[in-house]
């Protein structure tokens, strides 16, 4: 109780002595973007970095990390009270999976699962993600453990723009610091992105969630027909389930292409089967509006085509041949 007592007369005088953009609430912002600077100066292999919200708290956990098939973890952090704490990483599993979260929630309580795809392997690790405040554990499990109950909003945030010169650019780090949402929504953009087939520009709308940009499986199996790399898609009612058949011609339904008219967005997490070639395969997507809609690389990875990004041209860059 004399603990309680003494909280709230800390936060009582806060409010009283200081601004509310000074309040400790926010000050970790700051921190983060210092502290994640001090650690790609001392390597910048190590720029790729993840926000995301382990313990529900408002105030997320921070972990550098690099691609490629050996993309471990370097540094975890967090901030209790005011003061950045180092969290312990396991040494064992791909950066990549704190890059795609799924909640799931059970009898009240969150179960947070990670997943990755090994480069060099087409079975897909799942990690159940622990953090105890100064710990991260990742524990490999079978996606069937948590199939069965029902997933929540929640997005991570993931970027691997924050060198200039070879050089950690802090204007970067805190622009991105900066975009991240205490209260952890789903949120959607539309994609500015261009989208470039085999050299051509193709017109075609998306959306940017959590940096990536995602697409109709239905309007690139359209852009796509006349192509190497065509795929047809249907509903199996039976499976109740996306059906995708490679290297068939795209049967045109109708609607293809057209633009969503809504001004609001209501978007959500979409875990939903999908049979390729008869093989089932879990593709994460979101649900915006009613349409369902596909990370460009995944439907890439699924259908076998190449895909790239060109920053300077701000284009999403598809190859078929």
């Amino acid at each position: 109780m004399k603990k309680i007592i003494s909280a709230a007369v800390a936060a009582i005088m806060l409010g009283v002595m200081c601004a509310p953009s000074a309040l400790a609430a926010e000050s970790w912002r700051e921190a983060f973007v210092t502290r994640l600077m001090r650690i790609m100066s001392s390597n910048p292999s190590y720029n790729e970095i993840v926000l995301t919200d382990l313990d529900r708290n408002g105030i997320p956990e921070a972990f550098v990390m690099r691609g490629g098939a050996d993309g471990g973890i370097s540094a975890g952090f967090t901030m209790n009270g005011n003061t950045i704490s180092s969290i312990e990483v396991p040494g064992d599993i791909i950066g990549e999976c704190l890059t795609d979260i799924t909640v799931y929630e059970k009898d009240g309580r969150y179960i947070f699962v990670g997943r990755e795809i090994p480069r060099y392997s087409s079975v897909i690790n799942y990690y159940k993600l622990v953090f105890d405040g100064q710990t991260l554990t990742a524990e490999k499990i079978l996606k069937s453990y948590v199939s069965a109950y029902p997933t929540i909003p929640y997005v991570d945030m993931y970027g691997d723009d924050f060198l200039t010169n070879g050089y950690p650019d802090r204007s970067k780090i805190k622009s991105f610091v900066d975009q991240y949402e205490g209260i952890n929504s789903l949120t959607a953009t539309n994609s500015n992105a261009k989208l470039l087939v085999d050299g051509e520009e193709v017109e075609i709308s998306g959306y940017t969630v959590n940096d990536s940009n995602y697409y109709k499986i239905r309007d690139i199996a359209m852009i796509l027909r006349n192509t190497n790399a065509k795929f047809d898609v249907a509903w199996d009612e039976d499976l109740s389930a996306i059906t995708v058949s490679r290297g068939v011609k795209y049967t045109i339904v109708g609607g293809e292409l057209s633009e969503d008219s809504a001004t609001a967005l209501n978007v959500e997490q979409n875990t939903a089967p999908v049979y390729v070639d008869g093989e089932e395969t879990e593709l994460f997507s979101y649900n915006i509006n009613g349409n369902t809609y596909f990370k460009i690389r995944d439907i890439g990875d699924m259908v076998g085509f190449e895909v790239d990004w060109d920053g300077d041209a701000q284009a999403v860059v598809i190859k078929t041949e």
